[in-house]
């Protein structure tokens, strides 16, 4: 016996289908923990020097989301979240792959913040970038030696890999 489906049929499961994946979703990231970087989405940001790709964001006790965005004195932090106390967002150059030298730092206070901004000792230049989230000893003064890389559950350090290029200034 061959069963036909009508078009209300057809666009009813489909609609039942996002529902279900959006509650899922929801419920899922209600218990997420902050992300850190793995070389891409918020955890993700571009992937190469010359790519502008927008950020995927999860929402956790401390997270960051940073652009790709043109060469500067500051760098624009779209999003930093830190737990109680707050604490800084640091950025740091790239070190063969790696977080290298910070560049600047500013401490953020508790909760979200959207649209931030950290100053730089020196300007960036075309290349690969990173925003790393580090805590406060209490003193509002940073120091990389007490004030350290905040990480998640697994022992990853929470942070976002992002490109600084000629490309990203068209898009600002």
């Amino acid at each position: 016996m061959h069963m036909t489906y009508s078009v209300k049929q057809f666009f009813g499961a489909i609609i039942a289908a996002i529902i279900v994946a959006g509650a899922a979703g929801y419920f899922m990231g209600k218990s997420s923990v902050a992300p850190s970087q793995t070389n891409g989405a918020a955890q993700t940001n571009s992937s190469g020097l010359g790519s502008s790709a927008g950020t995927s964001f999860i929402l956790g006790k401390n997270a960051i989301a940073v652009e790709d965005q043109a060469p500067g004195n500051q760098v624009t932090i779209s999003t930093a979240v830190f737990g109680e106390g707050g604490g800084w967002v640091a950025i740091h150059e790239d070190r063969e792959g790696k977080p290298g030298n910070i560049l600047g730092a500013q401490v953020f206070p508790a909760g979200e913040t959207r649209d931030g901004f950290v100053d730089l000792l020196r300007p960036t230049v075309r290349g690969v970038y990173y925003a790393m989230l580090h805590r406060d000893d209490g003193d509002r003064q940073f120091d990389h030696a007490k004030d350290a890389p905040i990480t998640d559950n697994t022992g990853s350090v929470i942070m976002m890999r992002f490109v600084v290029g000629d490309e990203a200034s068209e898009a600002l």
